[in-house]
């Protein structure tokens, strides 16, 4: 009988001694998992991809009164927390215009208006350049924003870039919406070029065309590195990535769209997922 209860205390040790183990090896994976996660989400922060993208401005400031590269400008190191979103593909509706090749070639650098007057920083724009064969208007799921805006974008922008390029809607201190930039050509061009900047782990910037109420495919928007904006500011360098502000790389594509049948819209879709941001400068339009 002795020998037995020594057999029964000796496994029910064992059990406890095993089960203690199996409990700390659990914790154990549920801490290195937790540490994978974080890890994940800050690199994901460091690389550039936000639901939102935040800006660095003191609560007293202004969107229209953001400063410059120096002080508050555009950052891309904060986020807001992700929004849960079923995104529906579906076509918006197109604008009916006339026949294609009306107009004159037009270069717009988003520094004036379509009138000569100097930009609005970080200010909604529609019809501006309606003038010069362009309409603009912004689609979202998160927000109820019409239209994108003229940033100040020097925080996303290469050092030797101009001050201001088109980009999604900054929403007050939340930063800028995520959504599809919708370029609208009343004199239905047959060719149309722009400079898109956005984060270079973003295989491919998703650019979509509509052509005689139709949509175009892909390869419509032709994509190369715009060697103006080379590896750290060098030309040369025969590449076009650069690290606003030291952060994670962005890169800069020259996009050249062709249709013969006129160009009806020009879509910059920066849903992705993650969602991420598109800005765009150096627009021509050419007949």
């Amino acid at each position: 009988m002795a020998a037995a209860r020594r057999r029964r205390r000796l496994s029910h040790g064992r059990g406890r001694r095993s089960l203690a183990a199996r409990v700390r090896r659990s914790l154990v994976a549920l801490t290195l998992t937790g540490l994978a996660c974080v890890a994940a989400y800050a690199g994901l922060r460091s690389a550039g991809f936000r639901p939102r993208w935040e800006v660095e401005a003191p609560a007293s400031v202004t969107p229209g009164e953001l400063p410059g590269r120096g002080a508050a400008a555009l950052s891309p190191q904060a986020a807001a927390p992700p929004p849960t979103v079923v995104r529906v593909e579906a076509d918006p509706p197109l604008p009916e215009y006339g026949r294609p090749a009306q107009g004159r070639f037009e270069r717009i650098e988003f520094e004036t208006y379509g009138d000569g007057r100097p930009v609005r920083s970080n200010s909604a724009v529609a019809e501006e350049w309606r003038a010069l064969g362009l309409v603009l208007s912004f689609e979202s799921y998160t927000a109820d924003a019409p239209s994108p805006h003229v940033l100040d974008a020097r925080g996303y922008l290469p050092e030797h870039a101009s001050m201001h390029a088109l980009g999604p809607p900054l929403s007050g201190d939340l930063g800028l919406e995520v959504g599809v930039i919708h370029l609208d050509f009343p004199g239905r061009p047959r060719r149309v070029a722009f400079t898109l900047f956005g984060p270079d782990l973003i295989d491919s910037f998703l650019v979509i065309v509509w052509s005689g109420g139709e949509r175009l495919p892909e390869a419509t928007a032709a994509h190369s590195p715009d060697t103006r904006y080379g590896t750290d500011g060098n030309p040369d360098a025969g590449q076009a990535t650069y690290s606003p502000g030291g952060r994670a790389r962005f890169r800069a594509e020259l996009v050249v769209v062709g249709a013969a049948g006129g160009i009806d819209r020009i879509s910059l879709d920066g849903w992705g997922p993650p969602g991420h941001i598109l800005l765009l400068d150096h627009l021509e339009i050419d007949p």
